[in-house]
C-alpha cells in the first residue's frame, strides 16, 4: 500500500516516489533507487537582493548521478519534506537513511 508523508503544490513524498513539483512538470525520484542524501545551505551573495539570503537544499544520488530533489528559501517547510523523505527512506526493505 503507498503511503503519502508529504503533499504540496511543490513537492510530494510517498513510499514509491519522491516527486517533485507535481502540479507542474514533475520531475519522480524512485524511492528505492535514492541515495546518500545530504543538506546543503546555499547562501547568496549580498547584490543578489531579489534572491533570499539562504536556500536550503535536499541533494542525493539517484542512478548514479548527484541531483537536487528539493529547494526551499523556507526553513519550515524544507524540514518537512526532509522529514517525509527520510521516514520513506526508513521504510525501505533492507536500507537505511543515509
Amino acid at each position: 500500500m503507498r503511503r503519502v508523508y508529504y503533499r504540496s503544490y511543490d513537492a510530494e513524498v510517498t513510499s514509491e516516489m519522491f516527486i517533485r513539483d507535481p502540479a507542474g512538470s514533475p520531475e519522480t525520484y524512485a524511492i528505492a533507487e535514492i541515495g546518500e542524501v545530504a543538506v546543503k545551505v546555499i547562501e547568496r551573495d549580498w547584490w543578489e537582493l531579489w534572491q533570499p539570503k539562504q536556500v536550503w537544499v535536499l541533494q542525493a544520488r539517484y542512478q548514479g548521478r548527484t541531483v537536487n530533489l528539493y529547494e526551499s528559501a523556507e526553513p519550515r517547510v524544507f524540514n518537512m519534506v526532509t522529514r517525509a523523505l527520510q521516514r520513506a527512506l526508513e521504510e525501505r526493505p533492507g536500507r537505511h537513511w543515509a
